[in-house]
């Protein structure tokens, strides 16, 4: 079988870029892979995350493109490169790509894969992704989701014909490592943007740190993005210098884990929360915000981490307070944690 994968590009720390790799390098090595080509619409540079030798990669363009503007030349490029390639499958990754992707490759035997990596109420206010889905639900032989939630989410908001299909992002192996109950860092992994929800989580951490319980305990708050001003803003305004800390994304992302004693998560929305199965697979517990996908797909409530109804920043910081204040709480979620993330493993 010959399959491409189209993307926008794979040289970003995002989850969609780490998932899609884990992904690639996993089919690179399956013997029923007669090739595998990453079709980029606009590459950055080279990948963050490894990318396996065997996987050919092709470009549109040098440069940022313009989906609207460029569509009538995405259309032919990617049905050109299904048809040099000699393409079985095309998985086009994120539905807004569909949106040249369906119609490329409509009358061709290529069986077209649309893998959505946001919920379906999550839209961002894009026409373009909701016009994508349209066209993903219709015309695509498959859509994939990340939760069984976003199933059900497509089959209320629109007819669907395509077959729909929920598989979780692949999670890291666990980790053989031990948890240190010693450790007082917290760490929030994520694009500083609205939707990460990293603003109502520092005036949060600013009431937690009222708590005796929490006075040795400093959070990190790992990754780039447009809010960084506001955000540092926000931690001299709470008086939280040398408490919170903003810190750079980072390719080593373990590192960042196996420091942590406990992870927040506070997004508003997510397509799954790869964060979450990453800090699972080395055992740092985390509390979230139960957003419309997800977490709860992840987290088992009460067993390795904890839930919090999306909003209720009360209860948020009543969550963390304890667990901060539970070693042996955090301890035992850290085992059940590494125990539970096989079920996001690559075998299964």
């Amino acid at each position: 079988m010959r399959i491409g994968f189209v993307i926008e590009h794979i040289g970003a720390l995002g989850g969609t870029e780490r998932a899609a790799t884990a992904v690639l390098n996993g089919l690179a090595g399956h013997p029923g892979i007669g090739a595998l080509h990453l079709l980029e619409v606009a590459p950055v540079g080279p990948p963050v995350f490894a990318l396996d030798p065997r996987i050919e990669r092709t470009a549109f363009s040098a440069h940022k493109v313009s989906l609207v503007r460029a569509w009538p030349r995405l259309v032919r490029w990617l049905r050109a490169q299904a048809r040099r390639l000699r393409l079985d499958v095309v998985v086009v990754v994120e539905a807004t790509h569909a949106l040249y992707a369906v119609p490329a490759l409509a009358g061709t035997a290529v069986r077209t894969i649309v893998w959505e990596h946001f919920n379906f109420r999550a839209d961002m206010g894009r026409r373009k992704r909701r016009l994508g889905r349209r066209l993903a639900g219709w015309w695509a032989h498959d859509v994939v989701t990340l939760t069984r939630r976003d199933v059900a989410l497509w089959q209320d908001g629109m007819r669907v014909r395509a077959r729909l299909t929920a598989i979780p992002n692949i999670a890291p192996p666990a980790r053989d490592t031990t948890y240190d109950t010693g450790t007082r860092l917290a760490v929030a992994v994520g694009r500083l943007v609205p939707q990460k929800g990293f603003d109502r989580l520092i005036p949060l951490w600013a009431r937690v740190m009222r708590d005796p319980a929490a006075r040795d305990w400093r959070l990190a708050i790992v990754g780039d993005g447009p809010d960084r001003a506001m955000l540092l803003g926000l931690i001299e305004a709470h008086g939280l210098v040398g408490r919170v800390t903003l810190v750079p994304a980072t390719d080593d992302i373990d590192a960042v884990y196996r420091a942590a004693g406990l992870c927040c998560f506070p997004s508003r929305f997510e397509g799954f929360g790869m964060v979450l199965v990453e800090a699972a697979s080395w055992g740092v517990p985390a509390v979230a915000f139960d957003c419309e996908a997800g977490p709860s797909d992840i987290i088992l409530d009460g067993e390795t981490g904890l839930l919090v109804p999306q909003d209720h920043e009360a209860a948020f910081e009543v969550a963390v307070l304890r667990m901060i204040g539970d070693d042996a709480l955090r301890a035992r979620m850290s085992a059940a944690a590494r125990t539970d993330v096989a079920r996001f493993s690559e075998a299964r």
